[in-house]
């Protein structure tokens, strides 16, 4: 027993009382389930394979199939089909209709692995395959054929109930039940297929897929077998009604061909039709496709093989669809209406595809619109006819539909679920107005301005004015395109839905050029087709079935069945239009059986008595006679015509055939009862006349006599003769005008036959004749003696041609000759008219006369308009009316190219276009553009989902295309008229450039939101642009030519009234011809804009590009020639007079004209445009807003473009103006972040501070010049010009600038004298008082612009400052005379403080300028203590100004001492006001005042107290300096208050004695050395002051003898090592110890930046007091006794050396490179008292005596990194006894001193001053930190001793002296930071955080 397991997610259906759940169920689900369908799975995968490979495995095949059968899936209870289920129902077979279907299943396993899924879909494909092996068997092997295809039939309905969707599958079904004769089941299946239903909801749609659209065909052929009106009137067969299926789909219509399909007609089976077999005895005809035609090529081929034979003739045929009389009628039910609609839309139904509509109603989403009022009409009337079909629906019976398992995954029809998603429709009418509007909106707009535009123009054509109403009436619909009514406009609405892809490549083919001769003629001049009147086409189906079944049955040859074809053929000769295939095949079969269906036709003539009705026999055989004779003078006309190329043995055959049947027509025609039908005598009496006509050597007289007899016949008699022969060519109408035609053609045969007999080798021979033919209107005929008969042109040259002559028109004074050729115009077709025309355009343009050749393409344009409204045109039908539009239309597109391309590039086009013709022009191409919007309302509907377009195919949208290409090129040239026509008539017209410019917005805004204005190349696009850009009256023009150039380029202008719409235009490359035309346009909205805004807009993108385009500058001779100049000038030195000359405008540059395409870019100062772009991107941070170094790219390139501005236009003032800024800028960045170039690099610069000012002097002098009005416009650029070339002269006066800029000592001019050559300056330099001066002038320039700039009053008041301050003694007289007074300064000062605060209140959390305020107090500080003033007025001024203390009282200065306490508090007054600190100098002036670093009267107080004012506000603990730049600071100037700063502060330490500030001064003096100036000679003053407070505080004193002469080094080590061992102990201290550590930790700071002479000076100093103070009492034995020892020990050292060395050693090679011998243990340390094996080698060392100053160095560097390393461990080998039993050696001594050499020379002042790692500082070692050491985070602390310090046994423990270091480092580090503690930390943190904000 099997335990099944539900899962707990699911319910359980039973629970069993006595098992107990198991935990883990979840787990232990069975699957037994998916492995049995996967087993049946893999079944039929054998199977298929096994089918697949063929015929040959079929056996192996019906096994596999038996085993998939076999298989457990077939046994589920979900297997059993619907039917099954029925069958074991026990319920009554009747039930009432509203009883409801119980569904009980049996208890079905719970989906829980997910099988359900595909359970159905392995049934469904097992039992669909399973059948289709079953019809392989019938076809290949034919077994059991009964049998096979019932059980087919039977698989194929079990498969369907698992998927009810698979059309194609109830198609098979339907075949097969068709085989088996069940007309039942193959229509319920092919019903199914369709999804065909009762439900009203089921609207008429089509096909979804190409099965559905197969089974509704087949379905449609078995209902017109059962003629079952009924059902073929249900909505759903619509689709299969109005259209037919294409021949290349038609024979994939049987699913299985190989099978008798009994139901297709209702004779009954015969037994053959299964067996299918024919007699071999037979002519078996092979026919591919079923029509008449390809049933007479067949027969045209078979005779060209095979020959006659005499056998019978047996057709085969794919597949031939039904025919209404084809079908034997059972029962005749006649319905007239539905009949008479049937048989009038039959035809039409058949040629077009059908209109797509749900229902009448316009406001469907899949309506198509009303084909014309017929068309309405079917609808209605299908609609009306909608009854019960015999399918019936579970909706229809009122039963519930059926629920879907939750287990089998049952696939529902489609039918149903349409019905369950179909959701309530809003209100389309609504909907499709809403989406309809804009582009109604713009029409109307269009064509209103067009309408007003024509008008005013004097066009008063009623009909055109019509037209444009019509279309503007039309606006105002939703169903446009449904109320068209003219014939041209539902032409082309129709053919676009009823797209005809054969008819339509008329339009799409390339038009192949027309033959130039009189054969062009004789071909054009036939009548035309839009003579021929509707003539529906031929049924290539109609009655093939019955005659194909009639030669099936009878016994019939060949050469009968070709009879009986023509006899077929010819019932439709008059009544149908064959197709050419079909025209093809008469031809071939008439030619290659001619003798035998003579021969039939001579039997059948003389044997037609015995027929049942010898009279309609003999009717018959006249008419067949005259249709082959008819057919015969056809096909020899078109082989005899000049362009036929026709074999002469093929013309022979053909002419006797011809006259054969002429002769056959002749008798019968003579022998034809007067009863017999009349016309054709007639239609004979034409054809003998063309014969005659064809014969050669006939007189053209002749045969004109002939014509015109037949013509006087045919006007005699009563009845009108008008026949029509659809399918003849050559005479396709027999009537009296068709004769007129003949003779008119015959008699105008000289004009045309001597008109193109010599081509255009003469046009004026062309245009003599043609131009009275064509355009009799223009020429006009001179009546003078002279001129008798001289026709003369109507140009402008009329009156001079025909001076002292009468002229007459052309009109009335023609011959007949010319009169005949007009009325044959009049009747010729419209291809012959066009081709007239287009020869005499060719002539006008071979004599290179354009303007004629355009108006001959206007006058043809006109033509083809008018001949819409021709009635033969009008009175056509529409079906052949089609055609013929589409011709006219491909022929409309070519005038339209010719004439728009004339128009656009030919200026001398309009020059012979005169009012009338203008007129005429503009009325024809205003039609023509209401023709063309035909289009755009189609599309307009189906962009909106009112229609959908009838075909998806390549050739329907080429079609799409070509229309709108053509509506551009229209509107285009229309434009182009109604220009020309405005310039002739500008009285209508106030405006005429604004009227053009909104015409052409209208027409871009038709185009554009239809998404086509691209189309043509976009040649509207070009065009609009060119215009645009011409005219210069436009107001907003800016709108027009944005969205212009957005659509052609996708350049976005940034301006305007509104934004850019996407037009869908894909963007194209910008050219440089293109964009040079733009520059103009852009520049002035550029101008427009402020340019920050400019930075930030579209336009700046654009400009971009526009220079991309552009491209580089090309430069010629007078460009670089100019530029070498402008260098040149730039370089000079700065002459005093030229600046002053400037002021007068009489300073300019020596610059050539510059002539290069770009001159036109300069010209509208392009160049200066990008210059400013880029310079204004980089002044977009203001340099004291920024927080690091801006990169200076954007200011090159800006620079760059002005440079190339001027070198065009080298007087344009704002030009040079920038470029000095940019100058300016460059210099502000150098000096502005860091000091470097200010301290090194002070050449570059001098030459930017020489360009700045040159080029503000250039700009100076040529704004001098430019006109006022000009100026006006530019105040702000006037003002700043003043005050920045004022800035830049005292700038450059003051440091770090110092005058600089001014001195020219390194430019001399050479002077040939007497007495030799001498150099002088090349003039005089101009001195720092003329430089304030002249600032000063600039600036109460830029004053009388902006008087309430503030800065320029306080600027005036600096310089004459400045001027004040000078000594008059070193002033010229002038300059003494007018040096200003002391009421001077203090006025210009009050000025500035007046200013300043007249200024609006700052912001909440902004400060207030303060630096008019602090000046004032400044200086009357500084005028003071010159004594210039009394301390009471300084104080009376200062309080009347506005931040005076006290609110401005006065204040009583009785003292002298009471002055300093009064301007303290009037600065700390001023110094509350700054809250953000920014104030520095106000800091500094507080300090200065209580501390004089001028006086040697200040001590300690006064010290500390101007240190406490630093301290609070500028100084911290770290002595960091918290200088900020404020805003009115210059560029340059921080670094030169910070290095005074610096200064003050050095004296202030000095005088406190402050040791620990102020060697925290200069550990953040050496690390921001690029942040003060003068750096070098700062850091040594500030050195040597710090070198000289440590002598003072430890009393250090010089040592002014060399004490270490008389010591010798052995007792110079000995003592300096008890030195290093004292100093080691941590108890040990002395003053001159502290002094040295400090000193030698200077000297590392210091890293060779200074010369350490000074350093070296102090450590010897310190390290002598510590020898003879300390060094001579430290214990230990005595040091003679010391050296005694040392002596005797080397002594006997060297003799056992030098015995060992006699004694014989084995040579080991390893020795040598594992003991390598250096310098110190070499033999190098004997003495003179050493050994003779020390000797041999004739080395005897000097001994030397003394110490040298690298000694002493060395060994106080060594004490002091002793005293770091403290006292060494227990056990540890004395270094005193170790190092005072060596001696150094010569060498060590002479390394040890090149090394302190290179340690105290090495760098100097030209070194880096930045503070280098400890890690870089080489061997360089320092002595550890002071005890005033602040710990901060830049420690100190020196590395490991070098080797060179060492002592030897040191040295050799240093195996690996690179980790010893690192180690050594490490623990000083450590400890360090352990002595420092807490408060270090604390104080490291701060610091930090002061270096972050500073």
């Amino acid at each position: 027993m099997q335990v099944v397991r539900v899962s707990k997610n699911f319910p359980r259906a039973f629970s069993a009382i006595n098992v107990e759940p198991e935990e883990n169920i979840d787990e232990e689900i069975d699957n037994t389930r998916e492995i049995q369908i996967d087993e049946a799975l893999k079944r039929f995968q054998t199977a298929l394979k096994l089918h697949a490979q063929g015929p040959k495995h079929y056996k192996d095949a019906s096994l596999a199939y038996e085993s998939l059968f076999e298989s457990e899936i077939f046994r589920f209870p979900e297997s059993a089909t619907d039917f099954e289920r029925a069958e074991r129902q026990s319920d009554p077979p009747h039930l009432g209709a509203d009883a409801p279907f119980s569904q009980p299943l049996d208890v079905a396993q719970g989906d829980i692995d997910g099988s359900g899924s595909s359970l159905p879909q392995t049934l469904y494909l097992a039992y669909k395959n399973h059948g289709q092996f079953a019809l392989d068997n019938i076809r290949y092997l034919d077994k059991k054929v009964l049998a096979s295809a019932e059980r087919a039939l039977y698989e194929f309905s079990s498969a369907l109930d698992f998927d009810p969707s698979d059309a194609e599958l109830w198609r098979r079904a339907a075949r097969v039940a068709a085989f088996l004769n069940s007309s039942r089941i193959s229509r319920y299946c092919l019903e199914a297929a369709i999804e065909l239903d009762d439900d009203p909801a089921i609207e008429e749609v089509e096909p979804p897929s190409l099965a559905e659209g197969f089974a509704g065909e087949q379905l449609k052929k078995q209902l017109d077998v059962l003629s079952d009106e009924m059902a073929l009137s249900h909505p759903i067969m619509a689709p299969f009604l109005k259209r037919s299926i294409s021949d290349r789909l038609r024979k994939h219509l049987d699913p299985f061909p190989f099978l008798p399909n009994p139901t297709d007609s209702l004779a009954p089976a015969r037994p053959s039709a299964i067996v299918g077999q024919q007699k071999p005895q037979r002519l078996v005809i092979d026919v591919p496709v079923a029509s008449w035609a390809d049933l007479g090529m067949s027969l045209v081929h078979s005779v060209a093989t095979e020959g006659i034979p005499g056998a019978p003739v047996t057709l085969t045929f794919p597949e031939i669809p039904d025919s209404q009389d084809d079908v034997q009628m059972l029962v005749e039910r006649p319905k007239p209406e539905l009949s008479e609609v049937n048989n009038t839309a039959e035809p039409a139904l058949e040629s077009r595809p059908a209109a797509q509509s749900k229902d009448d109603q316009s406001d469907s989403p899949k309506e198509c619109g009303a084909d014309s009022g017929n068309a309405a009409e079917d609808t209605r009337a299908e609609r009306s006819v909608s009854v019960l079909s015999r399918k019936r629906s579970q909706s229809a019976a009122g039963l519930p539909e059926g629920v879907d398992e939750e287990v089998v995954d049952h696939k529902r029809s489609k039918r149903i679920r349409r019905r369950e998603t179909a959701v309530e429709a809003m209100d389309t009418n609504t909907q499709y107005a809403t989406q309809l509007q804009p582009f109604q909106a713009a029409d109307q707009n269009l064509f209103q301005m067009t309408r007003n535009m024509v008008e005013n123009l004097g066009v008063t054509d009623r009909d055109t004015l019509d037209r444009l109403a019509e279309v503007l009436d039309s606006c105002a619909s939703s169903t446009r395109t449904a109320k068209l009514e003219r014939p041209a406009m539902v032409d082309l609405r129709d053919s676009l839905i009823r797209f005809d892809e054969e008819n339509t490549r008329v339009v799409l083919n390339k038009k192949e050029p027309s033959p130039v001769g009189f054969s062009s003629f004789l071909e054009h001049s036939k009548s035309g087709s839009q003579n021929k009147p509707e003539t529906p086409m031929f049924h290539e189906t109609k009655g093939l079935k019955a005659f194909v079944q009639k030669v099936n049955d009878n016994w019939i040859a060949i050469q009968d069945v070709a009879f009986e074809w023509v006899k077929h053929v010819s019932m439709t000769y008059l009544t149908s239009k064959w197709s050419d295939s079909m025209k093809t095949a008469v031809v071939q079969v008439i030619s290659h059986l001619d003798e035998d269906i003579w021969n039939r036709m001579q039997y059948e003539l003389k044997y037609h008595a015995l027929s049942d009705d010898p009279t309609r026999t003999l009717a018959t055989i006249d008419q067949i006679v005259q249709m082959l004779f008819e057919l015969h003078l056809d096909v020899y006309e078109r082989i005899t015509n000049p362009n036929s190329a026709v074999d002469f043995a093929i013309r022979v055959e053909t002419k006797g055939r011809l006259g054969r049947w002429f002769t056959f027509a002749s008798q019968m025609s003579r022998d034809r009862p007067e009863s017999a039908d009349y016309s054709l005598s007639i239609r004979f009496l034409w054809s003998a006349v063309f014969a005659v006509t064809l014969t050669e050597g006939v007189s053209r007289d002749h045969v004109l006599q002939c014509w015109k007899s037949l013509r006087d016949k045919l006007a005699e008699e009563r009845d009108t003769i008008d026949i029509r022969l659809p399918n003849n060519a050559i005479m396709p109408e027999v009537s009296a005008r068709a004769a007129d035609r003949e003779i008119s053609k015959l008699t105008t045969m000289d004009f045309f036959l001597g008109l193109f007999q010599n081509d255009l080798s003469d046009p004026v021979s062309v245009i003599e004749s043609l131009e009275p033919v064509l355009n009799p209107s223009s020429v006009y005929a001179a009546t003078g003696e002279s001129m008798s008969s001289k026709a003369v042109e109507a140009d402008e040259d009329l009156v001079t041609a025909t001076a002292g002559h009468d002229v007459l028109p052309i009109s009335e004074t023609a011959d007949q000759g010319l009169r005949d050729l007009w009325k044959f115009l009049l009747g010729t077709s419209t291809e012959l008219r066009l081709f007239l025309w287009t020869r005499l355009g060719d002539a006008y343009h071979a004599i290179d006369y354009t303007t004629k050749q355009f108006s001959c393409l206007l006058k043809s344009i006109e033509m083809v308009i008018a001949d819409f409204e021709q009635d033969s045109y009008l009175t056509a039908s529409p079906e052949s009316r089609r055609p013929l539009f589409l011709k006219m239309l491909k022929s409309l597109d070519e005038l339209l190219v010719q004439a728009l391309s004339m128009a656009l590039n030919d200026a001398r086009a309009f020059d012979i276009v005169d009012d009338n013709h203008l007129k005429s022009s503009i009325s024809a191409l205003a039609k023509l553009s209401c023709i063309l919007h035909v289009t755009c309302m189609y599309e307009d509907e189906v962009r909106v989902g009112m229609k959908q377009h009838p075909s998806n195919g390549a050739t329907f949208q080429s079609f799409l295309t070509k229309l709108r290409e053509m509506q551009v090129r229209n509107w285009s040239l229309l434009y182009t008229m109604l220009k020309a026509g405005i310039a002739q008539n500008r009285v209508g017209f106030t405006t005429p450039d604004n009227d053009l410019a909104d015409y052409l917005a209208a027409i871009h805004q038709v185009l554009g939101l239809r998404k086509f204005c691209k189309a043509s190349n976009k040649i509207f696009l070009k065009m609009m642009r060119v215009e645009l850009l011409k005219q210069s009256l436009i107001d907003n023009w800016e709108d027009y030519l944005g969205q212009v150039l957005y659509d052609l380029y996708g350049l976005k202008l940034g301006v305007g009234l509104s934004e850019v719409q996407d037009h869908g235009c894909p963007p194209e490359k910008l050219e440089r011809r293109n964009t040079t035309a733009l520059v103009e346009r852009v520049s002035v909205l550029a101008n427009r804009m402020p340019m920050k805004d400019l930075l930030k807009s579209d336009l700046k993108t654009t400009i971009e590009h526009m220079q991309q385009a552009i491209g580089q500058t090309k430069s010629n001779q007078q460009f670089i020639q100019n530029l070498r100049i402008f260098n040149q000038t730039l370089q000079r030195p700065i002459p005093p007079l030229r600046l002053y000359e400037a002021l007068k405008g009489n300073v300019s540059i020596d610059a050539v004209t510059v002539n290069t395409p770009d001159s036109a870019l300069a010209k509208h100062r392009w160049f200066f445009l990008l210059g400013m772009i880029a310079f204004t991107k980089f002044k977009g941070v203001d340099l004291n807003r920024r927080q690091t170094p801006g990169a200076t790219d954007d200011l090159r390139i800006g620079a760059t473009f002005l440079r190339q501005q001027l070198q065009f236009t080298p007087d344009q003032w704002d030009a040079w103006f920038r470029l000095a800024e940019c100058f300016d800028y460059e210099l502000d960045e150098s000096v502005l972040w860091t000091a470097d170039k200010m301290n090194k690099e002070r050449a570059e610069l001098v030459k930017y501070q020489r360009s700045a000012i040159h080029c503000y002097t250039l700009a100076l002098s040529q704004s001098r010049n430019t006109p006022p009005e000009v100026l006006a416009d530019c105040i702000d650029d006037i003002h700043d010009l003043y005050y920045k070339f004022g800035m830049r002269m005292y700038a450059s006066s003051r440091e770090p600038f110092a005058m600089e800029p001014f001195h020219h000592s390194e430019h001399k001019r050479f002077i040939i004298l007497e007495s030799g050559v001498e150099s002088k300056d090349l003039h005089s330099q101009m001195e720092d008082y003329k430089v304030w001066k002249y600032a000063a002038r600039l600036f109460r320039k830029a004053m009388d612009v902006k008087p309430k700039q503030w800065q320029n009053p306080y600027m005036v008041a600096k310089c004459i400052w400045k001027m004040y301050q000078k000594p008059p003694t070193s002033l010229d007289h002038r300059d003494r005379r007018d040096r200003p007074t002391m009421q001077t300064v203090i006025s210009a000062l009050e000025k500035a403080v007046e200013v300043v605060s007249a200024l609006p209140k700052p912001r909440h959390g902004q400060d207030p300028i303060l630096e008019p305020h602090y000046k004032i107090v400044s200086i009357m500080h500084k005028l003071v203590m010159r004594g210039d003033i009394t301390p009471q007025e300084a104080a009376d001024i200062l309080q009347r100004q506005p931040y005076a203390i006290q609110d401005g009282e006065r204040v009583e200065i009785n003292e002298p001492e009471d002055w300093e306490p009064y301007v303290i508090k009037t600065l700390s007054h001023l110094r509350e006001k700054d809250r953000s600190n920014w104030q520095h100098r106000i800091i500094m002036r507080h300090a200065r005042i209580l501390f004089d670093e001028n006086s040697e009267e200040q001590g300690y107080v006064q010290a500390m107290a101007a240190f406490g004012v630093l301290r609070e506000s500028m100084l911290t603990k770290t002595m960091v300096m918290n200088v900020w730049k404020c805003d009115a600071e210059r560029p340059g100037r921080h670094h030169v208050y910070t290095e005074q700063y610096v200064r003050f502060v050095v004296k202030l330490l000095i005088v406190l004695k402050d040791r620990a500030n102020f060697e925290a001064l200069l550990r953040r003096l050496r690390k921001k050395g690029a942040d003060f100036y003068h750096f070098n000679d700062l850091w040594q003053t500030c050195c040597i002051a710090y070198l000289r407070l440590i002598r003072q505080t430890y009393q250090v004193s010089p040592v002014l003898e060399d004490d270490f002469k008389s010591i010798s080094p052995e007792e110079f080590e000995i003592i300096t090592s008890r030195i290093s061992d004292w100093s080691s102990d941590t108890s040990s201290s002395h003053p001159a110890l502290s002094a040295l550590q400090e000193t030698i930790e200077l000297k590392k700071l210091n890293a060779g930046l200074m010369k350490a002479a000074a350093i070296d000076d102090l450590v010897t100093d310190c390290y002598t007091a510590l020898y003879f103070e300390i060094g001579k009492s430290l214990p230990g034995p005595a040091v003679s006794t010391l050296i005694a020892e040392r002596e005797q020990t080397r002594l006997r050292e060297e003799a056992r050396q030098s015995e060992k060395a006699l004694e014989p050693k084995p040579a080991n090679p390893l020795s040598s490179l594992l003991n390598p011998q250096s310098h110190e243990n070499s033999g190098a340390e004997g003495g003179p008292g050493d050994s003779a094996p020390a000797n041999t080698e004739g080395i005897q060392r000097p001994r030397k005596t003394g110490v040298k100053r690298a000694d002493i160095l060395r060994k106080a560097e060594q004490a002091v990194l002793r005293a770091q390393e403290g006292p060494k461990p227990a056990g540890a080998k004395s270094r005193g006894s170790v190092s005072s039993g060596k001696t150094p050696a010569a060498e060590e001594a002479k390394d040890g001193e090149a090394n302190d050499d290179l340690r105290s020379d090495a760098g100097g002042p030209d070194e880096d001053v930045e503070m280098k790692d400890e890690e870089a500082e080489g061997d360089l070692s320092s002595a550890p930190g002071s005890v005033h050491d602040s710990a901060d985070d830049e420690s100190d602390l020196s590395d490991a001793p070098p080797e060179d310090v060492l002592d030897e046994d040191e040295a050799q423990q240093l195996m690996f002296p690179n980790l010893v270091r690192r180690s050594v480092s490490t623990v000083e580090d450590s400890d360090s930071d352990d002595s420092n503690g807490v408060e270090s930390s604390g104080e490291e943190a701060e610091e930090e955080a002061e270096e972050v904000e500073e």
